[in-house]
């Protein structure tokens, strides 16, 4: 009963996930932009900051 119930809020856990967290990619202008590491790397992060 117990392992049954585990799987269950795995499960749940698991397939809403999605419904908290979106997609999260978004393709924008990066040209002239200042960087740091390999240019060709796969990722790319890039931070927002507002400095007040």
């Amino acid at each position: 009963m117990k392992g049954k119930f585990l799987g269950l809020m795995f499960f749940l856990i698991f397939t809403t996930s999605n419904l908290w967290a979106g997609e999260g990619r978004y393709k924008l202008p990066i040209e002239n932009s200042p960087y740091l590491g390999n240019e060709t790397a796969p990722v790319t992060i890039i931070e927002f900051i507002d400095y007040q």
